[in-house]
């Protein structure tokens, strides 16, 4: 397991320039109190940081223990239509956690548990069939955040949305909509796996490790994903550059092939145990890490863009700064005509499926 919090997502080396909070105050404390919250980014301080997690099926359990051994949580709660199993799974988990110092409590509850918790994660999805592609589940993952989401809200939840479920850049925007919150305050995992895959291909090729790598998925997460070549940098070169200057290492690297090879994994992975659960698990985990611990990471996520990139009203993967309220600011990566062909090509795909989704459920 990645020591998720112990370090920023992806490289080391990426920026963390501090933003300004564009949001009320969040109310976290962390498990370990390890980190002191800046005092200008939330007043008062929360002694105990309660998450809760919807969905307790593979991805949703594998967060869960992923979130109990970094010490990120200390009242963690399992919802799910099943609550004979969200019960089992924390009573579990729950005897995983006394093995850990961090004293963490795992429960199992209801939509009414959310209004207190500072994170709520969605997971629950319908299975992902082997060779399809994320766009397939659109229908029945609108079902399952329609029922989800005004519960949650309606239980007076006012922390952050993170969200899982697939497809995941046109549900996170739906969640946004639903629930009525800021952008900063509904975060999609997006591309942060994708460019976890992407580091690990170029870490393999160039045997060096994946942390001293910079590089960023954008777009979809999905196949119309795109990678800013001209962005990746190790070795304190771009990525061009350390071609250059390693021909055995690099002979024969295209970058193409290296993406796509990324994108492979994820569904030979499908094809072998029915769903990736343990790498999402962990980025997942980074992404919370940077939210609790405010260490403004900059890590690609799901979020509604607002103009940059010359993009408005679509949610897509796109590196931000998240600290302690959220989503503080999103990166503009300069592009080159070709990679910002290639991004809008990968929103136009997003935006295709945002229209082919079901209307949106009345307000009661």
């Amino acid at each position: 397991m990645c020591g998720c919090g112990s370090r920023n997502s992806g490289g080391k080396d990426w920026g963390s320039p501090r933003g300004e909070a564009l949001s009320p105050p969040r109310f976290m404390g962390g498990a370990d109190s390890r980190s002191e919250m800046s005092s200008q980014s939330r007043s008062p301080m929360r002694t105990r940081t309660k998450i809760a997690i919807v969905g307790t099926g593979q991805v949703g359990t594998a967060t869960a223990f992923e979130l109990i051994i970094t010490g990120l949580v200390d009242d963690l709660v399992l919802i799910d239509l099943n609550a004979q199993a969200a019960a089992s799974q924390a009573m579990d988990l729950n005897q995983a956690a006394s093995a850990q110092s961090f004293g963490t409590v795992v429960t199992s509850g209801d939509y009414t548990d959310c209004g207190d918790a500072d994170i709520v994660v969605i997971t629950a999805s319908a299975k992902l069939a082997p060779g399809a592609d994320r766009g397939s589940l659109l229908q029945s993952s609108s079902a399952i955040v329609d029922s989800i989401v005004p519960a949650v809200v309606e239980a007076g939840f006012h922390g952050i949305f993170v969200v899982i479920t697939n497809p995941v850049d046109v549900i996170t925007e739906r969640v946004a909509k639903l629930s009525g919150f800021p952008r900063d305050r509904v975060i999609g995992t997006g591309t942060a796996l994708d460019s976890l895959r992407v580091r690990l291909e170029l870490a393999r090729i160039f045997s060096v490790d994946e942390q001293s790598i910079q590089a960023y998925a954008m777009g979809e997460h999905g196949d119309t994903q795109m990678v800013p070549w001209s962005a990746v940098s190790f070795w304190g070169k771009p990525l061009d550059q350390a071609i250059a200057d390693n021909p055995e290492r690099a002979s024969g690297v295209d970058p193409d092939t290296v993406l796509d090879e990324a994108k492979r994994s994820a569904f030979q992975i499908v094809k072998g145990k029915g769903t990736t659960s343990f790498g999402i698990a962990a980025t997942t985990c980074s992404i919370i890490a940077s939210i609790v611990r405010d260490e403004h990471s900059i890590i690609p996520v799901s979020v509604r863009l607002e103009g940059e990139y010359g993009h408005r009203d679509v949610c897509a993967g796109v590196p931000v700064i998240l600290g302690v309220n959220g989503i503080q600011e999103v990166v503009n990566i300069h592009l080159s005509d070709a990679e910002k062909k290639a991004f809008d090509a990968s929103l136009e795909h997003i935006r295709t499926m945002q229209e082919a989704m079901p209307p949106l459920p009345e307000r009661g």
